[in-house]
């Protein structure tokens, strides 16, 4: 009797999850302004989930419009010792804001960068490219909505 009230337990958790997780899903798999995946108007966990997707199979969404909402952070690049470069990304929290991940973009040149922890909706063009054989991603032609 325990164990099929476990079982009923999990069953009931499985599915509260998987219904929570098909709320809040606009942008996804539709187009909506121009714009193929919207990660600012997802929740905390499908954003998550979308996000991991994106660093990892970045190919599938090469040459889209992403938008995401995040705070801006600011990574230096060296060479021995010397910054060589410096990229900027935003950083998208989960629902619990323990984990995140942050998506470098590119502004047009000569547009001035918001300052470090500035929340922003940023826009662009989803790329992948390589930084010394390291396969990375970004948003070219972003602009700051």
């Amino acid at each position: 009797m325990k164990s099929l009230k476990k079982l009923i337990s999990v069953l009931m958790l499985f599915t509260i999850l998987l219904l929570s997780a098909c709320g809040n899903q606009s942008g996804t798999n539709q187009k909506t302004d121009g714009v193929d995946v919207d990660l600012s108007k997802m929740g905390g966990a499908v954003v998550y989930g979308k996000v991991y997707d994106m660093v990892n199979n970045g190919a599938n969404y090469e040459g889209q419009v992403v938008r995401m909402a995040g705070v801006v952070n600011e990574i230096p690049v060296t060479q021995r010792g010397v910054q060589v470069d410096l990229l900027h990304s935003c950083v998208i929290f989960d629902a619990t804001k323990c984990c995140s991940q942050g998506i470098e973009f590119v502004l047009p040149e000569g547009t001035e960068y918001p300052p470090v922890g500035t929340e922003v909706v940023v826009e662009g063009i989803w790329n992948n490219y390589q930084l010394y054989g390291i396969d990375r991603y970004r948003l070219l032609d972003a602009k700051l909505l």
